[in-house]
């Protein structure tokens, strides 16, 4: 099966450059090399804080919009992907809410797959700080890979029996 009986042609790979998001934008840029798809990589910054001077915001986008180019070049050159098409990725760069720019991007851009990292937080730092990943599972008008941090482990407590079951 190919990606385009599937219809994934574009694979959006949202970036936020924690260890699980590196783990992920790998895992994106080898689907999209099976699945012969272009790439659109996303970095989502929470807004800044409103400042009276707009040559400052301006200044402190520009900043923010060179240094997220500067870390996404590392992540090509660390992972050795200097053979990778970098005709066929788009960098965008949006601020406010990550799952919802994640969500509206992908709309606006007919994504065919999102492939993102999850930070497997459970109880109450997940209940405090929410899942991006699960609201945007939740929202995506598209499937989503969710790529799990190293030594993840699956917390089955209040489950029942029958589903832990293979």
């Amino acid at each position: 099966m190919k990606g385009e009986d599937l219809n994934i042609d574009r694979i959006l790979i949202p970036v936020d450059f924690s260890d699980t998001s590196r783990k992920a934008f790998y895992a994106g840029l080898k689907m999209a090399s099976i699945l012969d798809a272009d790439t659109h990589l996303l970095h989502v910054e929470e807004p800044l804080h409103t400042m009276n001077d707009p040559v400052r915001v301006s200044e402190e986008v520009a900043r923010l919009e060179d240094g997220v180019r500067r870390r996404l070049d590392e992540l090509f050159t660390e992972g050795g992907l200097e053979t990778v098409d970098r005709r066929r990725v788009k960098i965008e760069i949006r601020g406010g809410k990550p799952w919802m720019e994640i969500c509206r991007y992908a709309e606006e851009n007919g994504v065919g797959m999102i492939v993102m990292a999850t930070h497997g937080h459970t109880g109450l730092k997940h209940m405090l700080i929410g899942s991006t990943a699960e609201r945007v599972v939740r929202r995506s008008p598209c499937p989503v890979l969710c790529v799990k941090p190293d030594g993840y482990e699956a917390n089955l407590d209040g489950i029942p029996k029958k589903f832990r079951e293979v």
